[in-house]
């Protein structure tokens, strides 16, 4: 496809998301390459230019995971979740707070506008500690570990309809203070909070795969009812569970689709606006 014949589509797909938001999750090792996060937030400021209405939400596992052992803390994990006390969230809320700045400051000196959410009181998520069970019924203690229960989206909206784009890091607030939430839940919670298009999750793999061993395997579509059947039958397993499971809550909370998108690939998140296959795989209800 010529130029132009982009530039037209890329304008025709923005005009008809007038007034739906886009949400996306940056994470996966992919953010941890200076050239793929610039790449993605590159696209960020594109969509800007072309009056997509964007939010952001990002995790921080990996500089977390520094931050904790230069402090010599080692990550324990409960029922397969990753446990949050005190000196663990300490780090977490400094870490997350230093990358926020970082990314919003990126969007801003690339000509876009970003407003990163640090502050306690204008925090917009709110929620609770998470309550899992036990096969015995006995409850789980995950520490500081949240899941939200409200989105702030009057604050939000007022960012998104000025043109600036709300940065929100993985945790959300109760009555005590912090909690560490996975930023997918977070990404999910905000899609949920308005009349939400699409979210992206950004990740470090191409998709998924029939065979994970051929990344030419990729599916581009799938149904809620497809992916489910490819988890009982193993196709998808591992570490791609939880990504598509995220999907399914993106979708539960009221988006019209989710996309695993290879964050690896630079300005991937365009493709969809300028008429190219995605780097990724797409779900649909």
């Amino acid at each position: 496809m010529d130029r132009i014949a982009s530039l037209l589509m890329a304008t025709a797909r923005s005009r008809a998301l007038r007034g739906r938001a886009l949400v996306v999750k940056l994470g996966g090792s992919a953010m941890e390459d200076p050239a793929a996060t610039a790449a993605t937030l590159e696209s960020v400021v594109a969509l800007q230019t072309l009056g997509v209405q964007l939010l952001l939400v990002h995790g921080g596992g990996k500089p977390i995971d520094r931050a904790m052992a230069a402090a010599g803390l080692v990550p324990k994990k409960v029922a397969g979740r990753r446990y949050t006390d005190a000196a663990t969230l300490e780090i977490v809320v400094r870490v997350l707070g230093e990358l926020n700045l970082d990314i919003a400051r990126q969007i801003n000196e690339l000509g876009g506008r970003a407003n990163g959410f640090r502050d306690a009181d204008a925090f917009p998520v709110s929620g609770k500690r998470l309550a899992l069970a036990g096969e015995d019924g006995s409850p789980i203690d995950l520490g500081f570990v949240g899941q939200p229960t409200a989105v702030n989206d009057g604050a939000l909206l007022e960012f998104v309809e000025n043109a600036i784009t709300p940065v929100i890091p993985s945790l959300c607030r109760d009555e005590n203070g912090w909690l560490n939430v996975n930023a997918d839940t977070v990404a999910s919670a905000v899609a949920g909070a308005f009349d939400t298009e699409a979210v992206v999750f950004l990740t470090d793999t191409p998709g998924i795969l029939r065979d994970k061993n051929d990344a030419n395997s990729r599916i581009d579509s799938l149904s809620v009812a497809e992916s489910r059947r490819l988890i009982e039958t193993g196709v998808i397993d591992g570490g791609m569970i939880p990504k598509v499971e995220a999907c399914f809550e993106a979708l539960a909370a009221g988006a019209e689709r989710a996309v695993i998108l290879d964050g690896r690939i630079p300005h991937g998140l365009l493709a969809d606006f300028a008429g190219e296959p995605i780097a990724g795989t797409q779900i649909i209800p």
